[in-house]
């Protein structure tokens, strides 16, 4: 698959040399990228086993063509062509970005390869043009996968010029989300800073992560068939400004011959605007990128502000982990653990859309109502929903426990063993007590705050009971994933298998226990009494937990 990559270039190197590119050192780099790439598992395609991957776009491809059969009906749905090729576009656009956020920012901004290259006679320009062909690449494999339910139906439908109008405006489309990457990636190195830049890109990621899920939670109880099938919207200023209608109009324009102005303005803004972006991307922004990305490995000193900052936060740990721990060991692990977590960018970025899921699911389980969101709202202090809420909150922990065992480097685990623990029982108990203060208390406190604002203090032992049932749920949990030290494990590898037996209690565990609160809240002074029963097994899970020897890890 490579090789016929390379050998399509091969008949544009004439461009390549044009933009003044090193086309033989190009394709070397080129062919690197794109091996590596076959080679890693995408976030969207990880499997589970023992072998490593030879073929993750493969995966990639069949993944994001089954996503994109929703597009494709809004064709066979939709009455005008303009608007349903506009959606179709747009749902494209979108899921490339995502997946250019996901997938391909490490790429984008990495390093690690300056140290080996930048020596080389390689210019700045065929250094990021590699980069970003390797990127435009991946994208138009995506952007194919997503559209083929489109190009199949809207062939059938409308004929062979439908197909050669959708394929180049596919190839458009991702030049123009190239370019609006790189910009965006430009501008916010120059207003954040280097030293802020990588956090303010991984917040971004958690937050169009989120998004996505909502979208897909929210868009399909908000907007009905009918809706859809009869929704028309009148052409304004604003929509010159939405790429997904530069795309659409030509085609609609070609089809069914509506050449009126605001289609031909809609055609020349759809075609040139991409074409002009990536020339400039090549030839003006490629070599300022890439000195920026350069500084970002040499960005600046802590100031002594955030050193202050960061001493505090210190105090603050140390007095928690004091509380918490019993022994030296367990506090050095708590500490290590809550360091760690911070941290790893990997970590949070598989960790904190979890807290926008907890929102929106939360949202739709206690405030859809037939759309009636305003009435749900008033009638919500009257049910019993606060037991759903408050045990979202138990999602949380565990999710946090599954991807605490997994690193980048992994490798490191063997200081572990090589330290003076007698039991692994220290580690993992400093590591549990870690996560419950850290994201537990920060994920159930405003549910908490929540539930008494609406429901009032008459809900304080239902808060109570809640809370000590979260860490149970945790406690429990953490027994099925004992064999794993904290960051010991390598992501997607053969031990990542073992995690359906946790996946299924991440949701059965909080279900059935929050079943129980359910049950208890009818009967009076039941979830009282329960709290210390709460309590008791906590007690006896812990000292269970405390007991588990090295010869039950691998």
């Amino acid at each position: 698959m490579t090789n016929f990559v390379l050998r399509l270039l091969d008949l544009f190197k004439v461009f390549f040399r044009l933009v003044g590119v090193d086309y033989e050192k190009f394709r070397i780099l080129l062919w690197a990228k794109l091996t590596v790439d076959n080679r890693q598992e995408k976030s969207i395609a990880q499997r589970q086993g023992k072998k490593e991957m030879s073929n993750s776009m493969l995966w990639v491809v069949v993944i994001y063509a089954f996503m994109g059969i929703f597009a494709g009906v809004l064709l066979l749905v939709m009455q005008s062509l303009f608007i349903s090729l506009f959606f179709t576009f747009a749902i494209i656009m979108v899921m490339t970005v995502v997946a250019l956020i996901s997938d391909f920012t490490t790429v984008l901004l990495d390093t690690t390869d300056n140290a080996i290259l930048q020596p080389r006679p390689i210019d700045s320009r065929t250094l990021v043009v590699a980069r970003i062909t390797h990127i435009i690449l991946y994208l138009l494999m995506i952007t194919l996968s997503l559209s083929l339910a489109s190009l199949v139906i809207g062939t059938i439908k409308f004929g062979l010029l439908f197909t050669l109008l959708f394929l180049l405006a596919l190839l458009l489309s991702v030049l123009f989300v190239v370019f609006a990457a790189n910009v965006f990636y430009l501008l916010l190195i120059k207003i954040s800073g280097e030293e802020h830049f990588r956090d303010i890109i991984l917040y971004f990621q958690i937050f169009m992560a989120a998004f996505a899920m909502g979208s897909y939670q929210l868009l399909p109880r908000l907007v009905g068939i009918d809706q859809i099938k009869n929704f028309t919207f009148t052409i304004r200023w604003w929509t010159y400004l939405l790429p997904p209608a530069w795309m659409a109009a030509p085609i609609d324009a070609a089809l069914t011959g509506n050449t009126n102005s605001s289609a031909l303005i809609f055609t020349a803004l759809g075609v040139g605007i991409p074409l002009l972006s990536i020339l400039a991307v090549t030839r003006y922004l490629a070599p300022g990128f890439n000195r920026a990305i350069t500084r970002l490995d040499t960005a600046g000193t802590t100031s002594n502000q955030k050193r202050e900052k960061a001493g505090r936060r210190l105090s603050l740990l140390a007095f928690f982990s004091r509380i918490l721990t019993f022994n030296r060991s367990e506090n050095a692990v708590f500490q290590t653990v809550w360091k760690l977590t911070s941290r790893d960018r990997k970590f949070k970025l598989k960790t904190y859309p979890t807290f926008g899921y907890l929102v929106i699911i939360g949202a739709v389980l206690t405030l859809y109502n037939d759309g009636k969101i305003l009435e749900a709202l008033q009638t919500l202090p009257s049910t019993r929903k606060f037991v759903i809420i408050l045990y979202l909150g138990c999602v949380l922990i565990p999710t946090v426990l599954l991807q605490q065992r997994f690193s980048d480097q992994y490798e490191a685990a063997w200081i572990y063993r090589a330290l003076p623990f007698s039991r692994p029982s220290d580690i993992l108990k400093g590591s549990l007590k870690a996560m419950i203060l850290k994201y537990g208390c920060l994920a159930f406190a405003p549910i908490a705050l929540f539930v008494l604002l609406v429901w009032g203090f008459s809900a304080f032992d239902d808060v109570v009971f809640a809370f000590f049932n979260m860490v149970l749920c945790s406690v429990l949990l953490a027994f099925t994933v004992r064999s794993d030290l904290p960051f010991s494990r390598k992501y997607g590898a053969g031990s990542e298998a073992r995690k359906g037996l946790a996946g299924i209690l991440l949701f059965m565990v909080p279900a059935v226990i929050g079943l129980g609160h359910f049950i208890l809240s009818y009967i009076p002074f039941a979830i009282i009494a329960g709290i210390p029963f709460s309590a008791a097994m906590i007690y006896l899970a812990m000292k269970l937990y405390g007991n588990i020897a090295w010869d039950n890890l691998n």
